[in-house]
C-alpha cells in the first residue's frame, strides 16, 4: 500500500524496457540488478539488506520453472502464430516489513491463566481472515505446552489493550505474538518457581531449580525426574494456593529501526520479506483476451508458524494482485463521477482467473534467525508477486514488432491490450510506409544523377 506497489510496478517496466532495447532476456537484466549479499546490498534509503537469498530464488525458481525452455517456446510460438501471442516473464519482490513511522511499532498484550488450565489472551491485533487470531492462540499454547482448545483469544478491546498500533504493515502477528508470548513467559517463570519447589519435595536430596522444569505435552516435570509429572491444570492449581499472580501483561517494541523522513535515510524494516514468480500468459490477437496459463511462486516467510494460514495468505494475496494489472480499473465519467462502482463493472478475479498450471512453495533461508519462530510477514508481500503477469503481457506484445517497444498501461485489461495492438500495427505499417517513401526517394535520386551523367557524355 502507500504507493510501494505502483513503485515497484513502474521499476520492472523499466527492467522490462531496458530488455526490449537491448533484445535481451529480462531475466538477465534483472538477475544483474539484484541485490548481492556484500558490496550490492544496499537500498536508496541506505539500509543494509541482510540475510537475503534473493539470487538464490531467482536461480531455483528459473530452473523450476523452466523459465529458458519456455522463453524459447514461447517466442517460437509468437513467430508462427497469426492468431495468439504468449508472453513469459519472471520478476522478484522485496518487501520491507515495519511502519516507517517509527513508533506504530508497538504491541502489549494481556494474558490470564486460569484455575482450570485454560488461558486468555487479549492483544491489540484485529482478525480480519488473515489467521492474525489463530497464530497468536498458538504461539500461546505453544509456550505453556498446552493444547489449542485450551486457549481463548478474546475479543480486541482497549479496556485491556491500550495504545494499539494499526492492523496493519503485515506486522500484526510480530508485534501482537512477540507481546503475547512476553506475557506467557512472565507468568511461566513463575510458574516454573512453584513446579521446583513442588518436585524438591518428592525426591530426597533434589534442590529446587528453576532451570531443570519443562514444560510438554500438557505436563510439568523436573529433568531430573522426568517420571514424577504434574499437569498444567494441576501446576496452576498449586500456584493459586501459593497466592502466585498468574496474569501479566506483555510488551514489544521492534528493536533497531529508524527513519529520518527529512534526509529520507535511515533503517526502517526490521527484516524483508522476499520472494519471485514467473507467469506465463496467452493473448487472443484480435480480441485482446487475457488468459494465465500457468504461475510459479515462490518465496521466503522463514519458519512458518502455520503453514496453513501462510500458504492461504500467498496465494490469496497472488490473486488480488491478478485482478490489480489485469482487470480491477476504476473508470469515471467527464463529470469525474466513479463508472465501475460495482460487481457489474468492477471486476475482481474468479475462479476462470486462476492459472491452469499454478505451482505454489515457500524456500528455507537459514540465515534469517530474528523475530517470532524465525517467521516473517506473509500478508501484503504475495501481492507484488503478480507483477510477472502484467510484465508477461509487455512480453507478448514485444514480440509482435521486435524494433518497437510498447507501451502498457496498468491494469492491462483486454481493452487495454487491443489498444495497443492497434498502436503496435499502426506504427508498423507507418515505419513501413515511411521505408518505402525514403527508398523511392533513393531510386529516383540515383536515377536523376545516371541522367545527368548520360546528358554530359552526350554533350
Amino acid at each position: 500500500g502507500f504507493g510501494g506497489p505502483q513503485g515497484m510496478a513502474n521499476i520492472e517496466n523499466v527492467i522490462q524496457e531496458i530488455a526490449i532495447y537491448l533484445q535481451k532476456d529480462a531475466l538477465e537484466i534483472r538477475r544483474l540488478n539484484c541485490y548481492a549479499h556484500r558490496g550490492r546490498n544496499i537500498t536508496p534509503y541506505g539500509q543494509v539488506v541482510r540475510n537475503h537469498i534473493l539470487p538464490e530464488i531467482i536461480d531455483q525458481l528459473a530452473e523450476t520453472s523452466r523459465y529458458s525452455k519456455r522463453m524459447k517456446q514461447v517466442e517460437e510460438f509468437n513467430r508462427k502464430s497469426q492468431t495468439h501471442l504468449r508472453g513469459l516473464a519472471l520478476t522478484p519482490m522485496k518487501f520491507g516489513i515495519s511502519f516507517t513511522t517509527t513508533f506504530l511499532n508497538q504491541g502489549n498484550a494481556l494474558v490470564n491463566v486460569y484455575r482450570d488450565g485454560t488461558v486468555q489472551v487479549s492483544t491489540g491485533g484485529t482478525e480480519m481472515g488473515q489467521g492474525l487470531n489463530t497464530k497468536i492462540r498458538q504461539l500461546v499454547a505453544d509456550e505453556f505446552a498446552i493444547s489449542y482448545q485450551d486457549v481463548k483469544l478474546m475479543i480486541t478491546s482497549t479496556e485491556k489493550n491500550n495504545n494499539t498500533p494499526p492492523t496493519a504493515a503485515s506486522a500484526s502477528t510480530d508485534l501482537n505474538g512477540i507481546a503475547a508470548v512476553n506475557a506467557c513467559q512472565k507468568i511461566r517463570s513463575k510458574l516454573c518457581v512453584v513446579a521446583s519447589k513442588y518436585f524438591a519435595t518428592q525426591k530426597r536430596g533434589l534442590k529446587p531449580s528453576v532451570k531443570q522444569i519443562c514444560f510438554e505435552d500438557n505436563s510439568v516435570f523436573d529433568q531430573r525426574n522426568q517420571k514424577n509429572k504434574l499437569s498444567f491444570r494441576k501446576l496452576v492449581q498449586l500456584a493459586f494456593m501459593e497466592r502466585v499472580s498468574m496474569g501479566e501483561r506483555g510488551f514489544y517494541q521492534t528493536p533497531e529501526i529508524h527513519f529520518n523522513r527529512e534526509t529520507e535515510k535511515g533503517e526502517p524494516f526490521f527484516y524483508y520479506t522476499m520472494g519471485a514468480s514467473v507467469s506465463e500468459v496467452l493473448i487472443d490477437r484480435f480480441t485482446g483476451q487475457l488468459n494465465l496459463e500457468r504461475s510459479d511462486l515462490l518465496i521466503d516467510i522463514g519458519e512458518s508458524i502455520n503453514p496453513g494460514i501462510d500458504r492461504g495468505q500467498i496465494i490469496g494475496g497472488f490473486i488480488q494482485g491478478v485482478g490489480w494489472v489485469t482487470n480491477e480499473e476504476l473508470r469515471y465519467s467527464d463529470k469525474g463521477e466513479l463508472l465501475s462502482f460495482s460487481p457489474t463493472t468492477y471486476k475482481i478475479p474468479n475462479i476462470q482467473d486462476l492459472p491452469e498450471i499454478f505451482n505454489v512453495d515457500t524456500i528455507t533461508n537459514p540465515h534469517h534467525q530474528i523475530n517470532i519462530k524465525r517467521s516473517k510477514a506473509v500478508g501484503e508481500p504475495p501481492l507484488m508477486l503478480c507483477l510477472s503477469v502484467w510484465a508477461a503481457v509487455k512480453h507478448a506484445l514485444s514480440c509482435v514488432q521486435k524494433d518497437l517497444c510498447p507501451q502498457l498501461n496498468l491494469p492491462a485489461t483486454a481493452e487495454e491490450i487491443l489498444c495497443r495492438l492497434t498502436e503496435l500495427k499502426h506504427q508498423a505499417n507507418d515505419n513501413a510506409a515511411k521505408h518505402d517513401a525514403d527508398k523511392e526517394s533513393e531510386v529516383a535520386l540515383v536515377s536523376q544523377n545516371e541522367l545527368t551523367s548520360k546528358n554530359k557524355q552526350a554533350a
